[in-house]
């Protein structure tokens, strides 16, 4: 099926390039993403359309209704999983060298995805026969913007090394590595830090509507104002990370301010919208309280003042029927 393909002017299409297929890093769906040289990553998402179109690039017209969306993405999102793999359960490690963390990280069974984008795991690597090696994975860990953010999330021993030859006295230091969460979770602040910035978080116009919603536009509102935009900053990268991370980051700052707020804000537009009912004579009683009897007409008045001794009562009119004759 024919597409339209709209991607950055960065990207140099004299060259081929190769889509990566990965796991999504919140979904874990198979994703594409198209690496940019060694110094972006670009994530590819298809809009279907509901109607077929005509397309023009330059002289020719291509009529299509579906698109290929390519924007970037942050590396971080994309190592962060692995990075949470390798922290957790039977992968936690101590610091090691680099190119065993990539080994390993690219040999990992939750990474896998059905064929043909797996291929037995490689030889000489310690793994069980029946587990799947993504050879994907495998070349996005070769990128250099990859690798500088996947050691950017762990951490960092440098033991120097003395030669053995007793005629030099140079040392080469050995790099060890290990993944950690902690580390993942400050870089993930920064950025909230940063999305939270009124002048960037202004640029969303949805999120902003959301604070006046909330009732958080006033200026004696300016702290519980900054505590919105970091909750909104959070759900915003939300859709990029684990639940576990998002939970993690979540835990980390102190909301309850905000939802005490908001709590507040619900229960008064609860009872505002409430029919205020009277109370029934018996909750009165009980209250010791007496009901005001209404005024009464002036012809009522008079009515009571009329002299009724000599008039037949209204019982006369009313006689019971003879009964059958038989």
């Amino acid at each position: 099926m024919e597409y339209i393909s709209v991607i950055k002017d960065d990207v140099d299409l004299s060259k081929s390039h190769r889509y990566l297929r990965l796991p999504h890093p919140r979904t874990g769906q198979p994703q594409l993403y198209l690496p940019n040289g060694e110094s972006s990553i670009l994530e590819v998402i298809k809009l279907n359309g509901s109607q077929r179109r005509t397309w023009f690039t330059g002289d020719n017209t291509i009529d299509a209704g579906n698109m290929l969306i390519h924007y970037p993405i942050d590396p971080l999102f994309l190592v962060i999983p692995i990075i949470t793999a390798l922290s957790g359960g039977n992968h936690a490690q101590s610091f090691q060298p680099f190119s065993d963390l990539l080994s390993t990280a690219s040999s990992l069974s939750q990474f896998s995805l059905p064929e043909p984008f797996t291929q037995p795991v490689k030889s000489g690597q310690p793994s069980i026969s029946s587990s799947k090696f993504n050879r994907d994975i495998d070349s996005l860990l070769k990128l250099k913007c990859v690798k500088r953010v996947f050691k950017a999330c762990c951490e960092k021993k440098v033991i120097p090394t003395i030669s053995s030859s007793p005629s030099s006295s140079t040392s080469t230091p050995q790099r060890y590595y290990k993944p950690s969460i902690p580390i993942v979770i400050n870089h993930l602040k920064k950025k909230i830090e940063h999305f939270s910035q009124p002048e960037q978080f202004e640029k969303f116009d949805h999120l902003v509507r959301g604070l006046g919603r909330d009732g958080l536009m006033g200026d004696e509102f300016q702290e519980l104002r900054a505590l919105a935009r970091t909750q909104a900053a959070i759900e915003h990268l939300n859709q990029y990370l684990p639940n576990t991370i998002t939970q993690q980051l979540s835990e980390s700052y102190d909301f309850t301010p905000l939802s005490t707020h908001l709590k507040n804000r619900t229960a008064a537009s609860i009872a505002a919208s409430q029919i205020p009912s009277t109370a029934s004579g018996k909750e009165n009683a009980s209250k010791g309280t007496k009901r005001k009897a209404p005024a009464t007409s002036k012809g009522v008045e008079a009515l009571k003042k009329v002299n009724t001794n000599n008039m037949a009562k209204l019982t006369n009119f009313f006689k019971p029927k003879e009964g059958k004759k038989k």
